[in-house]
């Protein structure tokens, strides 16, 4: 058999072989676990359950992405230095999504990892974030500990995700050096007292690379701007951030 014979054949072995998977197992939706129609089944959820994720205001921080209808300075940035660029998310911590990474992360749900990581990606349409060379990915690491608990790191995993969608490489450049108190508890000013010297460098930076960190979930932008002053004092000339959801 000819080479190119031997192709098509693998080719249609292949095709067959992916239309009677689906014929077997067909697609449920990640979030309520209906059976997805062919034109649903690439986006992991169904109609109804994606109409359920609130999308992020068109008023925005131009950087920690605070909500900024009715406002003319943000409360999360008053008198704060920065020493990320900016802050994106895909979309609001509310209803569904807020539901989907709590099963997600204190559930051990991972098969939800491929759901979160394909909605990841549309943090990265912000305009101000949209078209950025990036070196290599960052995920905000959990401690030892935090982890063993777990049994994985939700950052890790969805950093994992986007650096296959980007074909960028995933560094743990950073590491928890003590376990922290939950933020969820805290406000913004206790929150950056809370993870003060909470990180350290683990590995050697590219020089003057422009790195990306990666979250599930960010609020005040506390974490991320922490692990970002690590990084920028080791030499990274430039550090973004972005999550699934913000609060």
């Amino acid at each position: 058999m000819a080479r190119t014979e031997f192709a098509s054949v693998q080719k249609l072995l292949r095709e067959g072989g992916t239309a009677l998977l689906s014929l077997l197992f067909p697609a449920h939706c990640g979030a309520c676990g209906c059976r997805l129609g062919d034109d649903e089944a690439a986006g992991l959820l169904c109609r109804e359950c994606r109409s359920k994720i609130i999308p992020m205001p068109e008023h925005l921080c131009h950087v920690c992405s605070h909500p900024m209808v009715g406002l003319f300075q943000c409360p999360n940035c008053e008198d704060r230095h920065w020493h990320l660029s900016v802050i994106t998310a895909a979309c609001r911590h509310e209803g569904l999504v807020r539901e989907l990474i709590h099963r997600f992360k204190y559930g051990r749900d991972q098969s939800l990892v491929r759901l979160l990581g394909r909605l990841l990606p549309a943090a990265l349409d912000d305009s101000r974030i949209h078209g950025k060379r990036f070196h290599a990915i960052v995920p905000v690491p959990l401690h030892p500990v935090r982890e063993r608990e777990r049994g994985f790191n939700q950052s890790a995993l969805l950093a994992l995700r986007l650096g296959k969608h980007l074909n960028l490489p995933v560094l743990p450049l950073l590491k928890r050096s003590r376990i922290t108190a939950p933020q969820a508890r805290f406000d913004r000013h206790q929150r950056m007292e809370n993870l003060e010297g909470a990180f350290i460098l683990r590995g050697v930076i590219p020089a003057e690379a422009t790195l990306l960190l990666v979250d599930d979930v960010t609020t005040t932008g506390a974490t991320f701007d922490t692990c970002a002053a690590v990084l920028k004092k080791a030499g990274a000339r430039e550090v973004c951030a972005v999550s699934v959801a913000r609060g």
